[in-house]
């Protein structure tokens, strides 16, 4: 392990971490035989994820098991609507320096952290807004042009709780969430079923998020807004109290369930000002406090005896009366 003096976190400069990146998917080809090549690059580079990019990703033919010709490819990528929304990556992104630097120091605290685990490629694509981030085997992939910004035209359908996460600062958290999701949270032995199991997988991710994001804030790690965050820790003993209360903490429909992890304008059972997947706050507020309690666990927290249960249980979880 590399630690600084005075145990201020790990010292960056001595993690070497093989981190790739690939912008290819961004770039502008000027005719089928350039993007030809490039398809076939693609193709070599990405294995796993092209036939995902060219089927769920974009929609252009149905399955994964073949590709579309060239023909489908041409008409998709040469649209003059794809090549504006290229143009705006590019006017918004630049050379993605400082998102690929963001990333880099995430994954080297990730290393820090995890050093038996694999470190992914990371590729930018344009998922034409239906994904935003795609995880395969051996690498994350991030669509920039779900972050042009919340003023921006192209989200301007969209209500106002989801136009707010548009913003560039969300692109780097994003890209490890995604990782975590797959790489850390996939690998666990346990499969949620309660709304417990589903907020403390969830906070188990945030918790490692924080550490390997250390200046990212709170509210970009969660995506809620300052005010949403500052509300959630006002009234983080009435929230815990309704979930407890109303019996939903080990429901196992998956219509309740659903109603407290996806984004809405706000959680069900809570006031107006209460943000949307409030319950993963509080799972993440679990499992920091069991790693309060439990500061060498944090390794451990995919471990099986560690299921959501038992880490409730020795997080000694109990929000104060306001």
């Amino acid at each position: 392990m590399f630690a600084r003096c005075g145990n201020s976190g790990p010292d960056l400069e001595q993690i070497k971490i093989e981190l790739g990146f690939d912008r290819i998917l961004l770039e502008n080809y000027a005719n089928p035989g350039e993007l030809e090549l490039a398809l076939s690059t693609i193709a070599e580079r990405h294995p796993d994820f092209f036939p995902l990019y060219g089927g769920p990703v974009l929609g252009l033919f149905q399955g994964t098991d073949s590709l579309p010709p060239l023909l489908v490819w041409s008409n998709y990528y040469f649209n003059p609507q794809l090549k504006a929304l290229r143009d705006s990556v590019q006017l918004k992104f630049g050379d993605f320096k400082k998102q690929e630097e963001e990333i880099k120091k995430a994954f080297q605290h990730y290393a820090y952290y995890f050093p038996k685990r694999s470190i992914p490629t990371v590729f930018f694509f344009l998922g034409g807004f239906n994904y935003t981030v795609v995880s395969v085997e051996n690498g994350v992939g991030i669509a920039p042009d779900q972050y042009l910004g919340a003023a921006s035209g192209y989200y301007t359908h969209l209500p106002y709780y989801l136009r707010r996460k548009k913003e560039p600062a969300y692109l780097s958290t994003d890209v490890l969430k995604g990782w975590l999701e797959s790489e850390v949270m996939a690998d666990s032995a346990f499969l949620p079923s309660t709304l417990l199991d589903h907020i403390v997988q969830f906070g188990k991710g945030l918790a490692i998020a924080k550490r390997c994001l250390p200046e990212t804030a709170d509210s970009i790690l969660i995506g809620f807004s300052q005010g949403q965050l500052e509300f959630c820790l006002e009234n983080e003993f009435l929230m815990w109290n309704s979930v407890v209360q109303n019996q939903k903490l080990y429901t196992k429909d998956p219509r309740i369930i659903s109603k407290f992890m996806n984004d809405a304008p706000f959680s069900p059972g809570m006031p107006a000002e209460s943000p949307g997947k409030a319950a993963i706050w509080l799972g993440w507020r679990i499992v920091e406090s069991f790693l309060e309690r439990n500061p060498t666990e944090l390794s451990n927290l995919f471990s099986p005896r560690w299921t959501p249960e038992a880490l409730l249980q020795k997080s000694g979880y109990k929000p104060s009366k306001p």
